[in-house]
C-alpha cells in the first residue's frame, strides 16, 4: 500500500499523455470526450503533483518543456506496455458488454410521446448504458454542455453542434373513435360542427391545414388551447375535440384505436425532427449506439397510419 501512494494522478497522466501526443489541450479533450477546461485542469494537477512545468503555453497550442519531453516517453512506453498486456487479457470486441452515459435533452412533446414508450428496447439490447433524459424547448446551443444527443423539430445550427434529419413530422387531423359517433368527419367541411384542439405553439397549424384542405374560412364550433403539445393530444383521446396531429407523436394510440386519423388528406408536413449531437461526444461508443438506434426506431413504418379509419358504424348508431 505504501507504493500506491507515489503513484502520480493516472486521470492526469492520461491528460499529459493525449495533449503530449495531439499538442492541443483541445483535441486532447476530444480524444478523451472531455471539455477542454478539464484537460487543462488535469494537466495543471499533475504539474502541481511534480513541481515542474510539462508544457509552455502558446497561442496556437502547447509544446512540451524539457522534463514534460523526459516525462512523456516514459508514460509513452508504460501505457504502451499496459495496453499490450490488458489486450492479450481482453476478450473480442462483440463479446463486450457497452457502458457508459448518454444524456438527451428533447422536447417534452417527443419525450412522452415517442421516445419513452420506446425506450425499453434500448435498455434491453444495452442495459450497461444509463440514458439521462431532460426535456426543454429551448434551442441546444442554450443548453450548453448539459447534452449529449438532442431532438428538435427544424434545424439548430451552433458550434460544436452536429444536427442532421431524425424524421419527417407529418400531420393529420386525428380524435377518439367516439367523438365521430354522432357527429362523422367525412370531409373537411364537417370539421365545421366539432371542437379543434391546439397547442400555443401550433396556433397557425389549423389555419394552414383548412387552407391546404380547400376550406380556409371554416369556423368550427369552439377552439380549446392548451400550453403543451401533449396536453393537447391527450385532449384528443379523451374526446375533447379533434386536433391537428404529429403522426409519429400518436402512432401508438392509433395503433391501439384510442385515436383514429377520419381524414387522410391533405397531409400537412411540419419542419422535420432533427437530431442533435455534441460534436465533442460523437466517437463515444455510447453514443454511437444510441444515434443508431434513435435512427433505426424512427425508420420504421408508423403502425396503424396511412389510410382513413371510421369507428364501427353499427356501434355508431347502435349509440
Amino acid at each position: 500500500m505504501a507504493a500506491d501512494a507515489e503513484l502520480p494522478p493516472l486521470n492526469a497522466i492520461r491528460a499529459f499523455e493525449a495533449a503530449a501526443r495531439r499538442g492541443s489541450f483541445v483535441e486532447a479533450a476530444r480524444d478523451l470526450h472531455v471539455t477542454h477546461w478539464a484537460i487543462g485542469k488535469q494537466i495543471r494537477i499533475l504539474e502541481d503533483w511534480l513541481g515542474v512545468p510539462l508544457f509552455e503555453r502558446r497561442t496556437r497550442g502547447v509544446v512540451l518543456t524539457d522534463q514534460g519531453a523526459d516525462l512523456l516517453a516514459d508514460v509513452s512506453s508504460a501505457l504502451s506496455r499496459l495496453t499490450s498486456a490488458t489486450g492479450r487479457l481482453r476478450g473480442p470486441a462483440s463479446g463486450r458488454r457497452l457502458s457508459g452515459v448518454v444524456r438527451v435533452n428533447v422536447l417534452p412533446s417527443i419525450a412522452l410521446r415517442w421516445l419513452l414508450p420506446r425506450l425499453g428496447k434500448f435498455q434491453e439490447a444495452h442495459s450497461g448504458v444509463e440514458v439521462k433524459i431532460s426535456t426543454t424547448s429551448r434551442k441546444l446551443r442554450y443548453v450548453g454542455t448539459a447534452f449529449d444527443i438532442g431532438i428538435r423539430t427544424g434545424s439548430e445550427h451552433g458550434s460544436g453542434i452536429q444536427c442532421e434529419r431524425l424524421m419527417p413530422d407529418r400531420r393529420l387531423p386525428v380524435c377518439s373513435p367516439m367523438i365521430l359517433r354522432d357527429r362523422p368527419v367525412e370531409t373537411a367541411h364537417d370539421l365545421q360542427r366539432h371542437v379543434v384542439l391546439h397547442s400555443s405553439t401550433t396556433r397557425a397549424a389549423w389555419q394552414q391545414w383548412f387552407a391546404a384542405a380547400g376550406v380556409p374560412d371554416l369556423k368550427p364550433a369552439r377552439v380549446l388551447e392548451f400550453d403543451h403539445v401533449y396536453l393537447q393530444m391527450q385532449a384528443a383521446v379523451d374526446g375533447l375535440g379533434v386536433a391537428l396531429g404529429s403522426l409519429p407523436l400518436v402512432e401508438a394510440d392509433i395503433a391501439a384505436g384510442r385515436l383514429l386519423c377520419p381524414l387522410a388528406a391533405p397531409e400537412l408536413r411540419a419542419d422535420d425532427y432533427q437530431l442533435l449531437i455534441a460534436q465533442d461526444r460523437l466517437r463515444d461508443p455510447a453514443i454511437k449506439a444510441f444515434r443508431s438506434w434513435l435512427l433505426t426506431e424512427a425508420a420504421k413504418p408508423l403502425a396503424g397510419v396511412g389510410q382513413p379509419s371510421r369507428p364501427n358504424r353499427a356501434r355508431r348508431r347502435s349509440g
